[in-house]
């Protein structure tokens, strides 16, 4: 697994996958795109509390997730999604109900 940290970009509730957007800056500076698959289908998730203003934009975020197999690719299939006020929720319809 890996950790990045940024800002919500867009929330997308959509089957087969939800998708997160989260725009993270390097030590340098340089922003990019990371683009994090929910690691269930977004009816289950939304069925355990999730709506697209669970996160909304501009919102800051630490993400964990196992990266894509592409290399160079900025992706990742999630599980957990870390609110800047600690508040832990889970990017999957896996874990039961959003925390």
């Amino acid at each position: 697994t890996m950790v990045i940290e940024g800002v919500v970009k867009s929330v997308h509730m959509v089957n087969p996958h939800p998708e997160l957007v989260v725009e993270v800056t390097a030590s340098n500076g340089e922003k990019s795109d990371w683009y994090i698959s929910g690691g269930g289908n977004a009816s289950a998730m939304i069925r355990a509390g999730w709506t697209e203003d669970t996160l909304t934009p501009g919102m800051k975020v630490t993400v964990e997730g196992n990266p894509s197999r592409r290399e160079g690719a900025k992706a990742l299939l999630t599980g957990d999604v870390t609110k800047e006020d600690g508040t832990v929720l889970s990017f999957s319809s896996r874990s039961g109900p959003v925390q």
